[in-house]
């Protein structure tokens, strides 16, 4: 069975669909499931919610996937991620890596375009990062000062960056990443993606 407003809106809240509902405007004919777009309502859904009520719902999910987050962690992660969720169990793809180390990267995302050069700037990278401040604007700031100093412009290093930050081609900003993770975590993570690039 099915109902229509009348409208074009689809998205309701509870308040909104008790006073618009009537069974005049009920009818079966051509019902059927879509899952598809029982996904994107859930999605619209999602992007309504409030934050920490989300986190409070994606914590089992976590907690099955063996990731420790605080409930304060896991809201920020939220709010930097949920736009990318159709289901609440698609955050701990989108958002695990922001509280455990990636096991794998995807090295030959960017292998081919990667040189000598490049494994240069990460090293002189390396040894900047202590001084950054915590702000994402700080990270970007000290990223692409650093890859001038090289010859590299900003679009020649993003792909690389969020691969070596998150593990592979996806994620929210890589500068919102880092200053999320932190500094120690950082070093971490571009010390152990560029162990295979350094060989190549």
């Amino acid at each position: 069975m099915g109902w229509n407003p009348g409208t074009e809106q689809e998205i309701f809240t509870l308040d909104e669909l008790c006073e618009q509902f009537s069974l005049e405007r009920v009818h079966k004919g051509g019902a059927k499931f879509d899952y598809e777009k029982a996904k994107w309502f859930n999605q619209q859904h999602i992007q309504l919610a409030d934050n920490q009520r989300l986190a409070k719902l994606v914590m089992p999910y976590f907690e099955q996937a063996n990731i420790t987050a605080s409930l304060e962690k896991l809201t920020e992660a939220v709010e930097m991620t949920k736009a990318r969720c159709h289901l609440l169990k698609e955050f701990v793809e989108q958002a695990g890596f922001l509280f455990k180390t990636p096991e794998t990267f995807d090295i030959p995302s960017i292998q081919e375009k990667w040189d000598s050069n490049k494994t240069e700037f990460v090293q002189k990278w390396l040894t900047k990062i202590d001084d950054i401040g915590t702000e994402p604007a700080d990270w970007e700031n000290s990223m692409i000062e650093t890859a001038t100093e090289f010859g590299l412009k900003k679009k020649d290093i993003m792909l690389p960056i969020r691969v070596l930050l998150v593990g592979g081609k996806f994620g929210p900003g890589i500068f919102e990443v880092a200053s999320f993770i932190g500094k120690e975590e950082v070093k971490k993570r571009l010390q152990l993606g560029l162990k295979p690039l350094s060989a190549l």
